[in-house]
This record gives C-alpha cells, structure tokens and sequence, in this order.
C-alpha cells in the first residue's frame, strides 16, 4: 500500500509512504518513525506495522494555512481517534464535508481513498489512526452489530461509509491509546499487546456507537449550533469569548448554551476553552523553540507564570521542564 502526501493545488510533494502487503512484519511489529517539517508545518508520527493492523500516532503543527490532498491506492478500512485539534476535509464517495472535531472518534471505509484536507493557521493536531485490511476486518462477521454489518456490506459492495454519529473519546480510551503507542514489550509479545488494545479500542467504540444509537440526540440541542461555539473557542485561542458573545454569535440562550454544551462535549465551555489553549501550548512547547513567554502571550495569557502555574496544573511539570525532557 502506498499513500502520497500533496499540497492542495498538487504542486508539491509532502510526504509518500509505502506500507508492506497486509501490514505484515517479520518481527510481529515493526515501528517507524517520522519528524519533518515542510514550510511551517511540523510532522512527528509513528507507524506500526502489524499482520493485517496499521497503527498511525502523530502530532501536527501548522503555523501557516495548509490544504493538503491524500491519496492511497488500496481502500481503506480505518478507526479515527481526533485527540486533539480541528479540521475539515472531504473525500471521495462521500457527499458530505467532514469535520473533525477534537475529542470525538469515528470508524469508516474508503474504497478509494482520496482527500482533501483543510488546517487553519496556528493548528495543532493529535490523533490516531488504525486500519484494518478488509482480510482481517472479516473475522468480525455474525456479531450482530449493526455497525460492523454496515462495514462489512459497504466492503462488498465497494462503497465509502463514515458513521454518521462520532462517539466522545473518553479518558479509559485515552488511555488504552497511550498504553498501545508506548507499550514497553519486544517481539511477538509486543505483537499481542498491541493487537490486544487495537481491539480493546475497537470494542469500547463499538459500545460508545451502541449506546449513541439507543439515545438519539434531541433537535432542541442545537448540534450544529454548538459545533460552532466549539469552533469559535479554538479560533479566538488568545481571547476567547465570553458566554454573552457566544449566546448573541450562535443564537442559543445562555442556559442551552451551557447545558447543550456540556451534553455533547462533556465539559463545561470554560473548561474547554482552557484545557485547548493548554494542549495548544503544549504542542507549541514540544515542536517549537518559541520562548515560554511567546508562547503564554499566543495563548493569551497576560502574565507567563500565570501560564507556567495552569500548565503544571494540567500536566504535572511546568512549561520548561517539559521542554528540558
């Protein structure tokens, strides 16, 4: 399998990787790592190959605006756990833009996968992505699950599907993730972890798309309405907008904001808004050499160690102890 990284006018070339048939790895796992830049935008990824299972982790800063076109020459099958950022894109056999909201997770097949992405300017992104062959895919056929059937007949019939209902990516899947890219085992045993928590998370999405279909979303919640707050909190990163502005922006009184809010994205707005503005910064810490008060005054921050405290807060170590590591 090979995949082509392009800029959206195909003018230049990002990135090209070539995946060996069915993933496999004569050593039950192999690992590969990436660290690159390209006019701004810096990549750190790690690919693990596994029989039939493709793991994909990486970190992405984007200084500058970026449309990038993707292309692979075999389908697709793929889990997508957005952990941090947003981005919009679409691709080919689907009718609908996509966006990716941060925190969400989703499952789809591309019978020919081609996209094309947007990143907005100051973006930084996590995720991970695991694919299936559709070899491997098939040992999950008679689960009755609805889920899995959809996949399995958009396989055969070679057409693209995305699960119309993200599920929320929640702290016991973040940390199932973490234990997958930084397991601490060698050979064929390294192998069966790995393969264990791919599974694991493949199980908990499962159950997270079941109970989101048993509970069907109230119109009165304002989907669409919300999505735009939460875009509207990581664009004004350094000065985000009070829950007045919000209210009159988008149009929902003050309580459905709140209420609606926390519903759909499982913290408060404030929270939210505090909690992104950190993992930016945490990213800039981590892919930039910009000066601990640079990055506190980007974030919006008036006063660097009122930055350096919330930081430590939320990770456990300052800002430039972090950086030392």
């Amino acid at each position: 399998m090979r995949t082509i990284l392009t800029t959206g006018d195909l003018n230049d070339l990002i990135h090209e990787q070539h995946h060996p048939d069915n993933f496999s790895s004569k050593t039950g796992v192999t690992e590969h790592k990436i660290d690159c830049a390209y006019r701004g935008t810096k990549v750190f990824s790690k690919l693990f190959h596994l029989e039939g299972i493709l793991i994909q982790y990486g970190r992405y800063c984007f200084e500058d605006p970026l449309t990038i076109v993707s292309n692979a020459d075999q389908p697709v099958l793929e889990m997508h756990f957005n952990l941090n950022g947003f981005y919009r894109g679409s691709v080919s056999g689907s009718k609908n833009p996509l966006a990716f909201q941060e925190g969400e997770h989703t499952i789809s097949y591309v019978p020919e996968p081609k996209g094309r992405f947007e990143y907005s300017q100051n973006t930084l992104l996590e995720g991970v992505e695991i694919s299936f062959t559709p070899a491997y895919f098939q040992r999950f056929q008679n689960q009755n699950c609805q889920i899995i059937d959809q996949l399995l007949e958009a396989v055969e019939k070679q057409k693209t599907f995305f699960n119309p209902h993200p599920g929320v990516i929640d702290p016991l899947m973040k940390n199932t993730i973490h234990e997958m890219i930084h397991n601490p085992y060698e050979g064929s045993v390294r192998r069966i972890y790995m393969e264990s928590k791919v599974l694991e998370l493949f199980a908990m999405q499962l159950a997270h798309f079941e109970k989101r279909k048993d509970r069907r979303v109230d119109p009165s919640h304002d989907k669409e309405k919300l999505n735009h707050v939460k875009v509207l909190l990581e664009k004004r990163l350094n000065n985000p907008p009070t829950i007045y502005e919000l209210s009159r922006l988008v149009g929902l009184n003050e309580f459905k904001l709140k209420k609606g809010f926390k519903e759909l994205f499982g913290n408060s707005i404030f929270q939210y808004a505090t909690d992104y503005r950190l993992d930016f910064a945490r990213q800039f810490v981590l892919d930039t050499d910009k000066s601990i008060a640079e990055i506190s005054e980007i974030i919006g921050y008036s006063q660097p160690q009122h930055f350096a405290t919330a930081f430590k807060r939320k990770y456990g170590v300052a800002p430039s102890e972090l950086r030392s590591h």
